[in-house]
Formats: C-alpha cells, sequence, structure tokens
C-alpha cells in the first residue's frame, strides 16, 4: 500500500471513529418530536375585542408571548407555527399533562393590585342530611341556610347596583365565591420586572413579585394609603388574594400566596414574567400523542431501515461484486456521519424524518452506481484501471452534483414553507444528502483507490 493511501485511509477511520464516538450510546442523544415522543398538539384562535383588535402585529405578539411562555417553562423543541389570519398551532413534545399546558397557554393572565371598597361574604355551604341526627335539627338548618342564602343574595345585589352606577368599579369573585367590588387599579403585570416561585411563611408556594421602578413607586403609594385595608390581587378578572396592608411596602416587592401546589405556583410565575396575552384565546383543538405510538413507529422505522439497507447492500455486492464493498462502506459511513450531525446539531427526528433517513440510503448508493457505471464504460474503451477510475469520478461527478443539489432545493422550500414533521423530513432529507454526497466523492474514491491498486485488476 502506497503511503498516500494509508494516509487517505487513515483519514476516512479517523471521521468514522469521530462520528461513532458522538453517536454511541445513542439512547437519549436523538430529540424525538411529538409524533415518536408523545405530547400535546394544541391549536388556539385568537379572539379581538374593541380594546384590542385583531391585526398582523397583535397575531405576531401573541406568537412571541407563547413562545417565551414555552421557552420559560422548558419544554424542549417545540413547534410554535402561526395558521392562516388567526390562528397558532402548537406542538409540545414531552408533555405528558396536556392541561397543565393548555392552562399555560390558554391564560390570559392580565394581574391587577385593586382598591377594594366592598366585600360580600361567599356563599353558605349547602347543608347535607347525613350530618344531622333528627329530622327537627336538619329542617331548622335548611331554614337557617335559606336566610342565610337570601342575604347573600342581597349583598351581590347591592355590590352589583352600586358597580353599575359606577363605571369604575367592577365585581370579581374568589375562588371560595366570595364577591369584591373593586375600585382603583393600583399596579399591573406591566409593571413587573421579575417573579419568581417562592414559599410563604406556612411554607406553602407561592410567586414572589419584583416591580420595576414605576411599579414600586405606585405599590408603595397603594400600600400607604390603605393600611387596614385591603387590597385585591386580580389574575384574569379573579381575585387570588385580597390581605389587609398593615404597613407601607417599600423596595418593590410583593407576594402572591394561595392554595398552590409546586406546579401551579411555576406556571403563574412563567405567565407573570412572559407577560399578559396580548389578545384573548379560544381553543379550536387540543389533542395528545401518547409515547406508546411514538414507540411503535420508531421500532417500525428502524426495523424498515435494517431491512432496506441490508437489501440494497447484498444487491450491491451480487451486482458489483467486490466493487459493492466500497460501496457499503461509503453507505454505511454516511449514515453514521448522518446521525452524528443530526446529535450535534439538535435536531428533532420525527417519523418522516426516519423516512429521510431511510431515503438516504437509497441515494447513498445512486452516486455509487452512477461512477461504476461511467468507470466500465472508460474501462472498455480501453483505458487503464486507474485511468478508468478518474475518468469515471470526474465524469460522473456532474450528474451526482446536479441530482442532489436539486434534491436540497426542494428539501430548502419544504422547510421553508412546512411546520413541524414536514420541516423535520426537510432537514433530514437536506443532511442525507450532504453525508451521501461526501460518502460518494470521497470515501468511495478512496476506497477503491487503495483496492484498486493493491488488487491490479478489474472484474466487471
Amino acid at each position: 500500500m502506497l503511503k498516500k493511501d494509508k494516509w487517505r485511509l487513515g483519514v476516512i477511520v479517523i471521521v468514522i471513529a469521530l462520528a461513532a464516538a458522538a453517536v454511541f450510546p445513542i439512547g437519549g442523544k436523538v430529540k424525538l418530536g411529538l409524533d415518536l415522543k408523545g405530547g400535546a398538539h394544541i391549536v388556539l384562535q385568537a379572539k379581538g375585542t374593541d380594546e384590542a383588535p385583531l391585526d398582523n402585529d397583535s397575531i405576531e405578539r401573541l406568537v412571541a408571548v407563547l413562545r417565551n411562555r414555552i421557552d420559560q417553562y422548558g419544554i424542549v423543541e417545540p413547534q410554535i407555527q402561526r395558521e392562516g389570519e388567526s390562528r397558532v398551532a402548537i406542538d409540545l413534545p414531552g408533555v405528558d399533562d396536556p392541561e397543565a399546558a393548555l392552562e399555560l397557554l390558554g391564560r390570559t393572565a392580565v394581574l391587577e393590585f385593586r382598591q377594594v371598597t366592598g366585600v360580600g361574604p361567599s356563599e353558605p355551604i349547602s347543608v347535607d342530611r347525613k350530618n344531622y341526627s333528627s329530622d327537627s335539627d336538619y329542617q331548622r338548618a335548611v331554614t337557617n341556610w335559606d336566610a342565610l342564602y337570601e342575604q347573600h343574595k342581597k349583598n351581590i345585589a347591592a355590590l352589583e347596583e352600586k358597580a353599575g352606577e359606577d363605571k369604575s368599579l367592577a365585581i370579581a369573585y374568589d375562588e371560595k365565591g366570595s364577591i369584591y367590588l373593586l375600585g382603583q387599579v393600583y399596579v399591573t403585570g406591566r409593571d413587573l420586572s421579575n417573579a419568581q416561585v417562592t414559599y410563604d411563611e406556612l411554607q406553602h408556594p407561592a410567586v414572589s413579585l419584583r416591580f420595576n421602578s414605576e411599579g414600586a413607586t405606585a405599590f408603595e403609594s397603594a400600600t400607604a394609603e390603605n393600611i387596614e385595608k385591603q387590597i385585591a390581587i386580580v389574575l384574569d378578572g379573579a381575585v387570588i388574594s385580597a390581605p389587609v396592608v398593615r404597613a407601607r411596602i417599600s423596595g418593590g416587592e410583593a407576594q402572591i400566596s394561595g392554595s398552590f401546589t409546586s406546579q401551579e405556583a411555576i406556571r403563574l410565575a412563567v405567565m407573570l414574567r412572559a407577560g399578559a396575552l396580548p389578545v384573548g384565546v379560544e381553543v379550536l383543538e387540543n389533542r395528545s400523542v401518547g409515547p406508546t405510538l411514538g414507540e411503535d413507529s420508531i421500532r417500525s422505522g428502524i426495523s424498515s431501515g435494517l431491512i432496506g439497507g441490508a437489501l440494497v447492500a447484498v444487491f450491491m455486492l451480487i451486482y458489483y461484486g467486490w466493487l459493492g464493498i466500497a460501496a457499503d462502506i461509503a453507505m454505511a459511513t454516511s449514515l453514521l456521519i448522518l446521525m452524528a450531525i443530526m446529535i450535534a446539531l439538535k435536531t428533532t427526528l420525527t417519523l418522516p424524518g426516519i423516512g429521510g433517513i431511510i431515503l438516504t440510503i437509497g441515494m447513498a448508493v445512486d452516486g455509487n452506481i452512477l461512477i461504476y457505471e461511467r468507470m466500465k464504460e472508460e474501462f472498455r474503451s480501453g483505458k487503464t484501471i486507474m485511468a478508468a477510475l478518474d475518468s469515471g469520478f470526474r465524469k460522473a461527478l456532474v450528474v451526482i452534483l446536479d441530482s442532489n443539489i436539486t434534491t436540497l432545493i426542494a428539501a430548502a422550500v419544504l422547510f421553508y414553507f412546512g411546520s413541524g414533521p414536514v420541516r423535520g423530513f426537510a432537514v433530514t432529507l437536506s443532511l442525507g444528502v450532504i453525508t451521501s454526497m461526501f460518502g460518494n466523492i470521497v470515501v468511495t474514491r478512496i476506497l477503491l483507490q487503495i483496492m484498486l491498486r493493491n488488487r491490479g485488476k478489474m472484474v466487471l
């Protein structure tokens, strides 16, 4: 073997070794898309109002807020795609709680700190016969409940009448059903600079807020004006809590506490940090993709890939004899490099992407077939083995480049206009084209030069 052949063979071995080191063990290295990993697919319809009409700017801001929420929540490789004039489609791989995801995305998250001008009691708890030892005790409890409920309705009517007379007032309820008459808005979510999950004095999950300079000044003034009075913390029109102010609060910090779970507190903090949705949204579609379906797809894809690769490899050996060995090694190298690049670029693998990998198997040997047939023609015309090799590669190169460049153009169009799995197929196809060209032009040529020099003749 010539010295330059040893050097070329060493290059191939190094490339294969580096690719293998990046790929194996493959478990957990490849990011899977929604169709393989499972997750949630949500379609939202934007809804405009007189105050916030629908236009291109509001939809773009909606997409930006949704993306910010998803990124801060830590969902890996989401797909957020605008559909038509006013719809947004969202794919969330790996999400096992679609309802929680829906709350994160569909909640407007308008936060307000408001003056409390009136409070009505919560609706009285209904009586249950099993809690009383006799019918007479139960009937007295029912009569008492009826009286309490009538008073509750009168309180609500009085507050609603007051709110109707003064448009600056608003009615809101808390989770216990208590009614609040709300007045001036002191601070809003626009005045926030940060929101983080923390714990209250009872070690229950809470959300700690930090205001910007304007918000801190407004909040300090509000607390100074409402000492020994309530300030309501209102989120999307519902009162989360209405604490009594004991002293002026400076420093621009506050806390939202309530009956939160840890996950609910995390979602609330994320929504507040990302900001309120610029327009309301309506859920048009919310469906889950189970991971079991993804596992079946992966298993079927791997099986079909192995079978297809084996059949192609056997065909090349049968039709081209020992020259097929070089083609098979080049094909395996191309696939190995393809997987290494996908892992390095953190590309998401989808079910169509698996199809693109399988398609790469055929494309990897297609170029070799063009080269081998050109070599046959050159050899039969009377050229030497090495001259036929050089001429075959040179003349086949133009055809290989033409076919692969047109495929890359088609893949670019799919990536630009497509979304989700279509983009996954386009990315895999593009990388497959590039790696197969490397296998055809570089790996196959080096192997053939080494094999032909040492064999001394070529059997066609």
